[in-house]
């Protein structure tokens, strides 16, 4: 079982997860958003120590806190490939200072996806998942039953596809692979509550 600790970020109110396996100090996190203070304050109760930021893709208000955690850290960053241009051109990232609490990312260097990715003893297959942006992924821990699905798969809907870079077409075949994951599979959105693949796999009707 899996250490699972949600710290939401943000005027968005996103959702940065630590993860870790029980009894460990070593941690990744996914998604750090905008809110850096709450996320230290996070990893300091638990005592853990950041070894790896995932991004599930390259928006602002899932990364802006990535710089400063890699700094103290020296974690390493990962991110999907086609996202890596994303992840300093505020064009691309779609940074909103009028909302953000944290200066745009800048000078970050991201670690390109495989296919399979071992971090902190935990396993996670790489699902491409574009739709929501080029290069977007979900993090699948198979032998926990856990699904990070970032803004692909909310509970009781999915990510915007009205963005540069967006895809609707793409989105479809993303949910649809999604769908064929084991129907138990804890789903941890990138915004929002808990859901399980069953229960949204129903939701649109998909077999």
């Amino acid at each position: 079982m899996l250490e699972i600790q949600a710290v939401v970020c943000g005027v968005y109110d996103e959702n940065a997860y630590i993860v870790s396996l029980p009894g460990s100090p070593d941690a990744l996190i996914i998604d750090p958003g905008d809110d850096y203070p709450a996320i230290v304050k996070a990893l300091a109760a638990g005592k853990k120590a950041l070894k790896a930021v995932c991004l599930t893709h390259a928006h602002f208000d899932h990364m802006l806190a990535a710089p400063g955690l890699i700094a103290d850290t020296g974690a390493r960053l990962y991110v999907g490939a086609l996202d890596l241009p994303a992840l300093n051109d505020e064009s691309l990232n779609l940074h909103n200072p009028d909302v953000s609490r944290l200066p745009p990312p800048a000078g970050l260097s991201g670690i390109a996806y495989g296919s399979s990715l071992v971090l902190c003893g935990v396993e996670f297959s790489v699902l491409p998942t574009p739709g929501h942006t080029p290069g977007g992924v979900c993090l699948y821990a198979k032998e926990h039953g856990v699904l990070f699905s970032g803004d692909t798969l909310f509970l009781g809907a999915f990510g915007r596809v009205d963005f540069p870079g967006s895809s609707a077409r793409d989105m479809r075949r993303s949910l649809e692979l999604l769908f064929a994951l084991p129907g138990d599979t804890r789903t941890y959105p990138g915004h929002g509550g808990q859901t399980t693949i069953a229960r949204e796999r129903a939701r649109y009707r998909m077999p």
